[in-house]
C-alpha cells in the first residue's frame, strides 16, 4: 500500500472515530487534538499527491510498453498467418498419408485373416478325413466348428473368388457330419445284438440302449442339429444322424422278428395238412374226432407270440427314440420322430406283410384244413388291433391334417419317406379284414356243405358206424367252441341267422330260440343251427339204407355218438365253468334248446329202432292175423303166410318169431350198435327186453301146455331165459 493511501486511510479512520464519539471532543483536551490532526492531514495529502504522480508516470510507461507489445504481436500475427499458409498444405497431405497408412494396415489384417480361413481347408481336411475318436468326439466337433467359422466369414465377404473354397468347406462339413453319423451307427450297432424272442414272455421288458451308448449318441445328435444343410447336395446332418440310427435298429428288429414270422409261415405251409375232401368241405373228415393230434390246436403256430412280439418290440423302439430326442433337446421335433420311426420299422413290417400275404393265399386255397389256424390267426391279430394298440403305432407315423408333423429345422417333408413304415402298418389292417371276410364265409358254407352230403352220396349205402357227417359236425362244433371268443364278433358281423340265408331257408331253430342275449349267445344260436342241420343230414343220409332196421341202427349210432360227445366234459383248453369245473358243449353253448333237439332226435331214432322189432313181436299177438300188418306208431310191415288151422298158425307163429329173431341177430352182427356207447346199448337192451320177453313169456305159457303139437321141442326152440339172453347178446 502507498504512503498516500495510508494517509488517506488514517484520515478516514479519524473522521469515523469523531463521528462515533462526539462527546469527547468537548473535553478539555479537544483544542490540542485539533491542532495535531491538522498537521497530520497535511502530510497525508502530500503523500497521496506524490503517489498519484508516481502512478501517472507508471501508467505512461505501461502505455508505451503496451503499444510496443501490440506492434510486436501484430508482427507475430502476420508471420503466423504466413506460416499457417505454408504449413496447411503439408498438414493436409500428412492426413491423407495417415489414412492411407491405416487403410493399408486394415487391408493387410483382413487379407491375413482371409488367407487364414483359406488355410482352414488345408489344415482341417486331414483331421476330418481321419474321423473322430468314438469315445471322445468333442475335438472332432471343434474341428468342424473351425471350418464352419471360416465358411461363415467367407459367406459374409461375398467374393466370387471364394466360391470354390466355400464349396470345399461345405464338403468338409458334410464329411464331418457323415463321420459323426458313422459313430452313431457304431455305438448303436454294438448295443443291438439280436435276441431270441422265444425266451421272452408276454409283457416282458425288451432291451433298451445302454447308458454308455445313450450318453455317446445324444451329444452327437445335439451337435448335428447345429450343422447347416449342404447347399448343393441337400445333405441334412440331423436327418442323416437319425437315419443312421434307424438303419441299425431296423436291421436289429428284422433279425429278432423274422424268425417268428418265418416259423409261423412254415407251420402254416408245411405242418398243417393240405389234403381236403373232394367236395371242398370246410372241414376234413377224421376217423377219430377226439384225437388230439388230428387237427390244429390253438396256439401251435405261435401267432399270438408273433404279433405280441411285433407290437412289443416296435413300441419299445418308439420309446427309445422318444428318449433320445428328449435328451438331445429335440422333444418337439415330431417330424423327425415320425420319420426316424417309419424308417426304423419299415423293413421288419414289410417282412411281416410278405409272410402274412403268403399265409393268407395258402389258407384260402386250403381252407378245409386251415380253418382252426385261420381263426387262431384272427384271434391273435385281434389282440393288438381291437385293443387300439396297433392304431397308436400307425398314428405315430401319420402326417394328418388334424395333427400335422412339424420341425424347427428346414426339413422338406417330401424328402422324408414317412410312408416306408406307415404303409405296411396300415396294410396289416387290410390283411386282417381279408382274413375276417374269409372266416365269415365259413359259417354259411359249412352248413351248405353238410346239407349237400346226402344228395352227393345218394348212390352210396353207408355203414351203420359213425358217419362222416357226424365227424364233420363234431369237429366243427369243437372248433367253434375253442375259438368262441373269435367267432362271436365274426357272427355278429354276419348277422344272427344270416348263415342260413344262402339257401333261402330260415334258421332251423329261429322260432324256438330265446332272443334274450343274456340267455342265449350268438355262438349258441349258430351251433344249434349246425346241430340241427347235422341231424337233418343224418336223417336224409339214412334213407339211402333200404332196410328200416339198419337205417334205425345208423341213426342211433350217429345221434348217440353226437349227443354223447357234446355232453362229455370238455378239456380245460376248450372251456371251463366260472368255478373252474369242467363243462360240456351243451352246457357251455347249446343250452336247453340243444339238449331238447338232441333228445328228440334220439327218441325218434329209438322209436324207429324198436319198430324194427315188429317182425319179432307180431307173431306173438294172436288177436291179429299172422299176415296182418303190425304197427308200432305206424312203422314196419310184417310179411307172412298163415295156415288154415289154428294149430298150424301157432306153429307158424313160433317159426316166424324165431326166424325174425334170427334175422335181427344177423342184422346186429353185421350192423352192430356202437360198442362205445354203453348207455345206449343198455337202454336198447332194456327196451327190447321189455317189448319182447313179456309177450313171449305169455305166448309160451299159453301154448306150451296146449296140444298144438305132439313134439313141442320141435317148435319151441328157446325158453324165456334163452330169448332174454339172446337179446342181451345183441348189445354186448
Amino acid at each position: 500500500m502507498s504512503h498516500a493511501a495510508q494517509a488517506s486511510k488514517a484520515a478516514a479512520s479519524s473522521s469515523s472515530s469523531s463521528s462515533l464519539n462526539p462527546r469527547p471532543l468537548r473535553t478539555a483536551t479537544s483544542s490540542s487534538y485539533s491542532s495535531h490532526a491538522g498537521m497530520s492531514g497535511h502530510d497525508d495529502n502530500e503523500v497521496a499527491f506524490a503517489e498519484l504522480q508516481m502512478l501517472s508516470q507508471n501508467q505512461r510507461k505501461l502505455a508505451t510498453l503496451t503499444s510496443r507489445m501490440t506492434t510486436i504481436l501484430s508482427g507475430f500475427d502476420k508471420r503466423l498467418i504466413k506460416l499457417e499458409g505454408s504449413i496447411l498444405p503439408i498438414h493436409k497431405g500428412t492426413q491423407k498419408l495417415a489414412r492411407m497408412s491405416d487403410n493399408i494396415d486394415l487391408t493387410l489384417a483382413a487379407l491375413n485373416k482371409t488367407l487364414g480361413h483359406y488355410d482352414v481347408v488345408i489344415d482341417e481336411q486331414p483331421l476330418l478325413k481321419q474321423g473322430p475318436d468314438v469315445r471322445d468326439t468333442r475335438p472332432y466337433m471343434d474341428t468342424i466348428d473351425r471350418v464352419i467359422k471360416g465358411l461363415d466369414y467367407l459367406q459374409k465377404s461375398n467374393l466370387k473368388s471364394q466360391e470354390g473354397v466355400m464349396k470345399r468347406m461345405n464338403d468338409l462339413i458334410e464329411l464331418g457330419a457323415r463321420n459323426l453319423c458313422n459313430v452313431i451307427s457304431d455305438w448303436v450297432r454294438a448295443d443291438s445284438e439280436a435276441i431270441d424272442l422265444y425266451e421272452y414272455t408276454r409283457n416282458a421288458h425288451y432291451p433298451v440302449l445302454s447308458e454308455a451308448t445313450h450318453n455317446a449318441v445324444v451329444p452327437i445328435l445335439n451337435y448335428l442339429s447345429t450343422l447347416p444343410q449342404h447347399p448343393r447336395t441337400g445333405y441334412a446332418p440331423l436327418s442323416a444322424g437319425f437315419a443312421a440310427y434307424a438303419s441299425v435298429r431296423s436291421h436289429y428288429l428284422t433279425q429278432c422278428l423274422t424268425p417268428l414270422a418265418a416259423a409261423m409261415q412254415q407251420h402254416a405251409l408245411e405242418k398243417i395238412g393240405t389234403g381236403a375232401s373232394a367236395a371242398g368241405m370246410v372241414m376234413v373228415t377224421h376217423d377219430d374226432d377226439s384225437d388230439p393230434h388230428s387237427a390244429y390246436r390253438r396256439g401251435q403256430a405261435g401267432a399270438v407270440e408273433l404279433f405280441e412280439a411285433y407290437y412289443g418290440m416296435l413300441d419299445n423302439e418308439y420309446r427309445i427314440l422318444q428318449g433320445l430326442l428328449s435328451s438331445a433337446e429335440l422333444g418337439n421335433e415330431t417330424l423327425l420322430l415320425a420319420s426316424a420311426f417309419s424308417q426304423l420299422v419299415s423293413q421288419s413290417l414289410a417282412g411281416l406283410i410278405e409272410s402274412l400275404g403268403t399265409v393268407q393265399s395258402h389258407v384260402r386255397r386250403h381252407l378245409a384244413t386251415h380253418t382252426s389256424f385261420l381263426l387262431d390267426l384272427i384271434g391273435a391279430l385281434s389282440g393288438i388291433i381291437l385293443t387300439g394298440r396297433w392304431d397308436v403305432l400307425i398314428r405315430s407315423m401319420e402326417d394328418s391334417p388334424e395333427a400335422p408333423l412339424h420341425s424347427n429345422f428346414p426339413i422338406d417333408k417330401s424328402e422324408l419317406d414317412l410312408n416306408a413304415g406307415f404303409a405296411p402298418a396300415a396294410e396289416l389292417l387290410e390283411i386282417y379284414n381279408k382274413l375276417k371276410n374269409t372266416a365269415i364265409g365259413i359259417f354259411p358254407r359249412f352248413i351248405e356243405d353238410v346239407k349237400a352230403i346226402p344228395a352227393r352220396k345218394v348212390a352210396e349205402v353207408p355203414s351203420t358206424s359213425v358217419n362222416e357227417i357226424t365227424y364233420l359236425g363234431l369237429q366243427f362244433v369243437r372248433q367253434i367252441t375253442e375259438y368262441s371268443d373269435v367267432v362271436s364278433p365274426l357272427l355278429h358281423t354276419l348277422g344272427n341267422g344270416n348263415w342260413m340265408m344262402s339257401s333261402g331257408v330260415a334258421p332251423v331253430l329261429s322260432l324256438g330260440l330265446d332272443n334274450d342275449a343274456s340267455k342265449q349267445s350268438i355262438v349258441g344260436d349258430y351251433l344249434n343251427d349246425v346241430v340241427a342241420v347235422v341231424l337233418t343230414s343224418l336223417e336224409a343220409r339214412s334213407r339211402a339204407i333200404r332196410q328200416p332196421s339198419t337205417a334205425s341202427v345208423f341213426l342211433l349210432n350217429n345221434i348217440g355218438h353226437l349227443r354223447r360227445t357234446l355232453a362229455a366234459p370238455l378239456p380245460s383248453y376248450l372251456g371251463a365253468a366260472e368255478d373252474g369245473s369242467s363243462v360240456s358243449i351243451i352246457s357251455l353253448h347249446l343250452g336247453e334248446m340243444g339238449e331238447d333237439l338232441l333228445g328228440t332226435a334220439l327218441r325218434q331214432a329209438n322209436t324207429a329202432y324198436l319198430d324194427a322189432w315188429s317182425p319179432v313181436v307180431a307173431p306173438l299177438m294172436e288177436d291179429q292175423p299172422l299176415n296182418a300188418n303190425y304197427h308200432r306208431h305206424a312203422t314196419s310191415k310184417l310179411i307172412g303166410v298163415g295156415s288154415g288151422s289154428e294149430k298150424n298158425q301157432v306153429k307158424d307163429r313160433f317159426a316166424k318169431f324165431y326166424e325174425a329173431l334170427d334175422d335181427l341177430e344177423r342184422l346186429h352182427r353185421a350192423y352192430p350198435v356202437s360198442r362205445e356207447d354203453h348207455e345206449l346199448k343198455e337202454r336198447l337192451r332194456r327196451d327190447v327186453t321189455r317189448l319182447v320177453c313179456p309177450m313171449y313169456a305169455r305166448f309160451l305159457a299159453k301154448h306150451k301146455a296146449s296140444d298144438f303139437t305132439k313134439n313141442p321141442s320141435k317148435h319151441i326152440r328157446m325158453t324165456e331165459q334163452e330169448v332174454d339172453d339172446k337179446i342181451a347178446s345183441l348189445f354186448r
